[in-house]
């Protein structure tokens, strides 16, 4: 969902012919409700919020806002650095053991503003995660239940009165 109250900078370089400012993307992993990776898509750290976002190469694809439907949302991180692995693929086999959610924050910022977001930060369901030696894969979800299959049953009060006041 973009955000309505942009700053008069973010109206001018996003309606600018040609601009100097640059957009990067904020990423935040968290493994129940707890961060355990910031990264940003720059060359250089960047404090947002007074969190501290570390440089890394990653791309993410964010719901579209046509009526086309869900489709599916990817996120890939490059694997150049092995401590990012690590800690996708720790929180990875703790969620399968546990039982518990990775989840994802991920906004758009303008450099020279960091603490306005000109998109989000959406929270998404991070699953389907896959790991290579280039990089590692997942599928962000923005409402868990729509990639669910359910019975085609129809719950209706004759056939299932427990169900209805």
């Amino acid at each position: 969902m973009p955000n309505t109250n942009l700053t008069e900078n973010q109206k001018k370089a996003m309606t600018a012919p040609e601009t100097a400012e640059v957009l990067l993307h904020l990423l935040t992993i968290y493994y129940d409700d707890e961060p355990i990776l910031r990264v940003v898509d720059d060359k250089q750290e960047i404090t947002s919020d007074g969190k501290k976002y570390i440089p890394c190469a990653f791309t993410v694809l964010l719901p579209d806002q046509t009526s086309d439907g869900n489709k599916t949302c990817r996120l890939q991180i490059d694997n150049a650095d092995i401590s990012i692995y690590r800690e996708i693929k720790a929180a990875t086999i703790r969620s399968r053991n546990e039982k518990k959610k990775i989840t994802c924050d991920v906004g758009v910022i303008m450099a020279s503003e960091p603490n306005d977001f000109i998109q989000g930060p959406l929270t998404v369901a991070l699953r389907n995660i896959n790991a290579t030696v280039q990089s590692v894969t997942g599928e962000l979800y923005d409402l868990y239940m729509h990639d669910r299959k359910f019975t085609a049953l129809t719950y209706n009060p004759e056939d299932f009165p427990g169900m209805f006041w």
